[in-house]
């Protein structure tokens, strides 16, 4: 068996930047016990496989996706990346690759527009209208997991919460970028954290950002899914746009654009780029998106 895979570095127009996938174009062709194993032999943060849609006709094509712990019903790095991949194999319909392609997930079908902003093609997937799914109120929990004390997060004024977008994800606020610099996540702590909830991941935020363009300055920790950190989180940014409308961080308009930095701390900084309708002090219609870049292909060879 010789499987042939693409490597994309996804939220970053520069090599070795953003979140980086590993992507198996002719995922049918992959055995579907073969596919958690090539995830963890792998090690990237996500590796995904291409299938048949739900209709073939058309640029509509399925994708199953997995962290090296798990498979997971919907991450927005992989779905982007993926449609850079149709584009770079060239299997898009002629004219189309300024519309948009249509991907058939297990949390159901999500549609990526690719559009170009400042010589780059941007690559940004629509997602679920957000589902607030309540406040965390174990603070100190929360504190503890990260190495901090309650009072940086105590100091913003601002709940921890649970939101989706397409995957629950669970919201921090801290006050500062050297609070940021500053984390230390504790394994057992989020073990805690997940007794609770039924996931001890954290996406941490500060409206204290290193490049004056960003809006947020973020760090995703994802132990439960076999990812210590993840340099570019496009679920988790779409859960925030609407943290950040919900509680009046972004300044209010009938439409937002938010720019995230995620990824500094690690030596892999990302750029997410954010956009949502507002109506009734609620994001709608919320996109996340950025550029890709292909750093590698290869094949793997199974006996």
């Amino acid at each position: 068996m010789n499987l042939e895979y693409l490597t994309i570095d996804v939220f970053t127009s520069e090599p070795f930047g953003g979140s980086r996938l590993n992507l198996f174009p002719l995922g049918n062709e992959v055995p579907e016990d073969l596919m958690q194993k090539l995830a963890l032999e792998m090690g990237c943060g996500e590796t995904a496989f291409v299938i048949p849609g739900q209709d073939s006709h058309g640029d509509r094509s399925g994708l199953r996706i997995f962290t090296p712990a798990a498979e997971i019903p919907f991450a927005g790095h992989s779905v982007l990346g993926a449609t850079f991949a149709m584009d770079y194999l060239g299997k898009r319909s002629a004219g189309s690759a300024s519309g948009n392609y249509t991907w058939d997930l297990e949390a159901g079908s999500y549609q990526v527009n690719t559009r170009e902003e400042s010589g780059f093609q941007i690559y940004s997937l629509l997602h679920d209208a957000p589902d607030f799914l309540g406040q965390y109120f174990h603070r100190r929990k929360v504190a503890l997991t990260l190495g901090l004390a309650e009072e940086e997060i105590a100091i913003t004024g601002l709940p921890c919460e649970v939101i989706s977008t397409g995957l629950p994800i669970h919201i921090v606020p801290v006050a500062s970028l050297e609070t940021m610099s500053r984390i230390n996540l504790r394994r057992r702590e989020a073990d805690s954290i997940a007794a609770d909830l039924g996931f001890g991941d954290l996406f941490v935020f500060t409206c204290e950002t290193t490049n004056h363009e960003s809006t947020v300055h973020c760090r995703m920790f994802a132990p439960h899914f076999g990812i210590p950190e993840d340099p570019a989180s496009g679920a988790a940014t779409g859960a925030l746009v609407a943290y950040l409308v919900k509680h009046r961080l972004v300044k209010a308009a009938s439409k937002i654009r938010v720019i995230s930095e995620q990824g500094l701390e690690m030596g892999r900084p990302s750029r997410l780029i954010a956009e949502a309708e507002v109506q009734d002090g609620k994001a709608v219609r919320i996109t996340v998106g950025g550029s890709c870049v292909l750093v590698g292909t290869g094949n793997i060879i199974i006996p």
